[in-house]
């Protein structure tokens, strides 16, 4: 009993040792003669064993860029190990963490593997200890340093369990991992990552789950890769985020052979796969500019989203090209001209590779004051029908403006009206709706202008009208009666390589259908009405062909019965 009591006795004074030196500490701050246990006890180390003095927890921290460091509350405790958590902010610098951890009058630690955090986030931090005492109290404290000093959390305990050794029969700590992304890389353009991967275990990791949902794992559930069973394991593997640009985080969970799960660890990345975005704002903030002069000064800005710009690269079509770098308002100076069309590319790239494109078309007429003439694609192309279109820079002159067009390159049959132009130094763009086309021809065209100066041609374009539509029609009957069959449903649909012409449609009151606005292609056509036994067909058109086709339906067995024979039956019914 009295060995008893001592034990109790011994425990109580170790329990509540720490708690009596901080108060004394708080009390009396300027008393030398008081020490306080993390003051004399914390030290940081490599091996255990080595002692170093270390900065106190309650000396003045540095300036407002160094580190917050929190320590939380210790989870997962069992009788030889426990989780130690806490929150790191880094205030945009490199930050390393790490863990001290000791019983009142034993050595100080530091936990082995230390931690870095980026950013201006606050981080949440964790890292498993080992081959504690059991029923032991332990007093814990995290840290965090960075180029402006280094900061320390308040002291937390815990308790490891009190359990009798000799009943230890199986092995329950599970493996301590860690996972890194592109060795620790900020930022990426590909979705496709190389995870980081490490962990180890006394009795041997044996597979590894990888994660974007933060929910654990049992060992039991689907998706587990295994790996040869070993003590330290490392592995560099390749994962495939979803599409989604912004950061990206990873976990990832590591079991061993006894079925123990590790805490989870996490990395993250940033994905940038989108390009930066580029436009032109001077001279003009359009697709084609003309000018006299044989220079050039082109400017505009450049923005991305997640990623600062590298740099903006631009080219000349006639053979000139330089560099602006680290530009958001970019400029490019004096760009030597030759005579006509000048295409200039201007690229601006980002930090991850990303490259935006913009163009310009720089037209340089020199001294000829003639007007200057675009053609561009025609639109609104049909059977017989098509908008032709151009720009005209009538060079300060009253001009008129028309188009050419034809079957053959270069031999142009038809033009449209004349269009008249006011004097302007500007570009304006012109059209011209023209008709009684033939189908499914090519057709060549240019825009052609002219001004007291002299006429100009723009570059030859061509337009393909569509081929012609075909039509399938006729009527649905009853086959025994020779009626027609209403709302009956039929299904038309292309069996061609395309595959795309799919039309639903009814009969009327008199069972006519049609089926407008087909290509030439091979069909099938499927026909149902209640009452009546499905029925389908297959019917090949040809290119503008128009094909009636008569279906008849067959009733089914109950409709066909004779009268007498239904009466029959309807009577045995009623007898029954």
């Amino acid at each position: 009993m009295r060995k008893i009591a001592r034990s109790a006795l011994s425990y109580t004074m170790l329990k509540f040792a720490p708690r009596f030196f901080y108060l004394m500490a708080v009390l009396f701050p300027y008393q030398s003669a008081i020490l306080r246990p993390m003051d004399r006890l914390y030290a940081q180390n490599t091996q255990q064993g080595d002692s170093y003095s270390q900065t106190p927890a309650y000396s003045i921290q540095s300036p407002a860029t160094a580190p917050v460091a929190i320590t939380g509350t210790a989870s997962s405790v069992t009788y030889n190990s426990a989780v130690l958590r806490g929150i790191v902010n880094a205030h945009g610098l490199s930050t390393t963490a790490w863990f001290q951890y000791q019983i009142v009058n034993g050595s100080s630690k530091i936990t082995v593997s230390t931690q870095t955090i980026i950013g201006t986030n606050d981080t949440e931090v964790s890292l498993r200890i080992s081959e504690l005492l059991p029923g032991t109290t332990y007093y814990y404290r995290l840290v965090a340093k960075n180029d402006s000093g280094a900061t320390y959390g308040n002291e937390q305990s815990l308790t490891t369990a009190d359990i009798n050794t000799s009943a230890i029969a199986t092995e329950i700590t599970p493996p301590a991992g860690a996972i890194n992304i592109n060795r620790g890389a900020y930022c990426t353009n590909s979705l496709t990552i190389t995870v980081n991967l490490s962990a180890t275990d006394n009795t041997g990791v044996t597979g590894y789950y990888l994660s974007v949902n933060a929910t654990p794992p049992s060992q039991y559930t689907s998706g587990w890769t295994s790996v040869t069973p070993t003590d330290v394991y490392q592995e560099d593997v390749s994962y495939t985020l979803s599409n989604i640009d912004g950061r990206n985080t990873v976990y990832a969970w590591y079991k061993d052979a006894s079925g123990n799960i590790s805490d989870r660890a996490s990395a993250s990345i940033i994905v940038d796969t989108t390009p930066p975005a580029i436009t032109i704002t001077n001279p003009t903030s359009d697709q084609a500019y003309t000018t006299a002069n044989g220079t050039i000064s082109l400017s505009g800005s450049a923005s991305d989203n997640l990623n600062e710009i590298n740099s903006v690269l631009w080219t000349n079509s006639r053979r000139r090209s330089d560099r602006e770098r680290h530009a958001i308002d970019w400029t490019i100076p004096d760009i030597d001209l030759s005579k006509g069309e000048n295409i200039i590319t201007i690229k601006a790239i980002d930090s991850v590779g990303n490259t935006g494109i913009a163009k310009i078309t720089i037209t340089y007429s020199a001294d000829n004051t003639a007007p200057v003439v675009q053609t561009v694609p025609a639109s609104s192309i049909t059977t017989d029908l098509a908008t032709l279109n151009g720009t005209i820079n009538p060079m300060g002159l009253s001009a008129t403006v028309w188009f050419q067009y034809g079957t053959s390159s270069g031999s142009y049959s038809g033009t449209t009206s004349i269009q008249s132009i006011e004097p302007d130094t500007n570009t304006i763009p012109i059209s011209s709706r023209i008709s009684e086309l033939q189908t499914n021809i090519t057709y060549y065209y240019r825009l052609v202008a002219q001004n007291s100066a002299g006429a100009a041609s723009g570059n030859e374009m061509s337009f393909s009208t569509l081929p012609p539509k075909g039509k399938i029609y006729g009527n649905v009957m009853c086959l025994i009666k020779g009626e027609p069959v209403e709302s009956a449903k039929l299904r038309l649909k292309g069996t061609g390589a395309r595959k795309k012409s799919f039309q639903i449609s009814h009969t009327d009151a008199h069972g006519f259908f049609a089926c407008d606005d087909l290509d030439a292609e091979t069909y099938d056509i499927s026909v149902t009405k209640a009452g009546f036994k499905s029925f389908s067909q297959t019917v090949t058109l040809k290119e503008g062909e128009e094909k009636k086709i008569e279906i008849k339906l067959t009733k089914t067995e109950e409709d066909n019965k004779p009268e007498s024979k239904k009466d029959l039956e309807n009577d045995q019914q009623k007898t029954n």
